[in-house]
């Protein structure tokens, strides 16, 4: 992994004088993926109890093509935006195409969205995948991010529990017409 510096202005403003911190982070490379092996779960909408299991080796061709070979004997092409972090990983079928892609935030865990197209549908967002990196040190892994109740990926914010919590409340309230003071008024005039 490559080592990249950001500068970070600092947080008062009022200054005349602009504070920078140098915070220091890992960007994954193509080398870090390459070779890789991964435990690909794919949750399709039409089957939302379902979970599709296979592995996924992301490897290089002679001629320095990048190519995705999957369990089930398919394969596709695996591309990493550097920049952005953001990875894309197809399975090629005779009808199609179907690519699963995410923004990498961890080495050793991926997840995200699968689109697919074919020749008789357009392109839609069909599945949502988790992977982990297979071969790794399951200490050095660690807990995976969606299973990792700090982890900021998946943490709700206190907000969103608070709506929650709200609108847990409102669910326990009396439906409009079985509002006490119409039910009142509707007797009195009879």
């Amino acid at each position: 992994m490559s080592d990249i510096s950001l500068a970070v202005e600092g947080a008062d403003d009022d200054e005349d004088d602009e504070e920078w911190e140098y915070v220091e982070f890992e960007s994954i490379t193509e080398a870090d993926l390459l070779g890789s092996e991964w435990l690909v779960g794919t949750c399709y909408d039409k089957k939302p109890d379902k979970i599709d299991e296979t592995w996924c080796r992301l490897a290089r061709t002679e001629k320095n093509e990048n190519i995705a070979v999957w369990g089930d004997n398919s394969e596709g092409k695996w591309s990493l935006d550097v920049a952005s972090q953001y990875i894309t990983i197809s399975k090629n079928y005779v009808w199609g195409k179907q690519i699963w892609s995410c923004v990498v935030e961890d080495y050793y865990y991926l997840a995200g969205t699968v689109r697919s197209w074919s020749y008789l549908t357009a392109a839609a967002v069909e599945a949502q995948w988790q992977a982990k990196r297979l071969g790794a040190d399951k200490e050095e892994a660690g807990i995976a991010p969606w299973f990792d109740e700090e982890s900021e990926l998946y943490a709700t914010t206190e907000d969103e529990a608070n709506s929650e919590e709200v609108e847990s409340e409102t669910a326990s309230l009396p439906a409009a017409d079985a509002n006490p003071v119409t039910e009142n008024a509707s007797s009195l005039q009879e």
